[in-house]
């Protein structure tokens, strides 16, 4: 009866110290790093849902003494679905290459951003919630956080406001992971786009595992001709 109550005891500590643990979010990437990501887009285009799948290969290609760190990013093996024909896309893209503060917030891209052409509103607002994830102070689990998003011409980015709330510890694949539930949406916009969904973390080092997004009103090309609307998104680390 004694070890039976001790162990309830010891498990109780574990569960509380778990509770009681405080999380900064950061990731501190080092040069060499590569991560693999499978992606889907699904919109809900008419008369039929239009589908696109790739893989994404993430490779830190420098990490700088102030820790801004540069990110090469190279998509391969493309498909398009639109309701049962399917396509290879176009892999013969060249590799991007996208600079990020220490905090995790993208601050450049080799991308062309001129100010002048349009961009693409749903991937922008995405990049929006992983630019804002970072909390002002380490959270503990049940916590929430709120964060402005600033208005960037050169970034694609509008303004907008992110909620989060660091839901609990979860599992993802071989992962243990954070799950961060969010909630976006455009604050200068007469008809904004809006996201929600959840960020999965590495519990070790607080790298991306997953995200999952419910998107609203978006847009993903400047094409008058590719189809917009409501959408899912989702990628998933190998």
């Amino acid at each position: 009866m004694k070890a039976l109550l001790l162990c309830s005891v010891l498990a109780a500590s574990a569960m509380g110290a778990r509770q009681d643990a405080t999380y900064d979010l950061v990731w501190h990437p080092r040069s060499g790093d590569v991560m693999t990501f499978k992606i889907q887009l699904a919109i809900d285009s008419t008369p039929e849902k239009y589908i696109f799948t790739a893989t994404t290969k993430n490779k830190v290609v420098k990490v700088k003494p102030n820790g801004d760190y540069d990110i090469e990013t190279t998509t391969t093996d493309q498909k398009v679905k639109h309701g049962t024909h399917e396509d290879p896309g176009d892999d013969d893209t060249k590799p991007t290459t996208d600079t990020y503060n220490s905090k995790g917030e993208k601050i450049a891209s080799s991308e062309d951003n001129d100010p002048a052409e349009e961009g693409n509103p749903a991937t922008d607002a995405l990049d929006s919630v992983t630019d804002g994830l970072k909390p002002q102070a380490p959270v503990k689990i049940g916590e929430k956080w709120t964060a402005l998003i600033e208005p960037s011409a050169k970034l694609k980015r509008e303004a907008g406001k992110v909620e989060y709330t660091l839901v609990g510890i979860d599992k993802q694949g071989a992962y243990q992971v954070l799950k961060i539930a969010y909630n976006y949406h455009q604050t200068e916009k007469d008809t904004p786009v809006t996201v929600d969904g959840f960020i999965m973390l590495s519990q070790q080092d607080f790298s991306i595992v997953r995200v999952e997004a419910n998107i609203k009103g978006g847009k993903f090309s400047p094409d008058p001709d590719f189809p917009a609307g409501d959408a899912t998104f989702s990628l998933i680390r190998d």
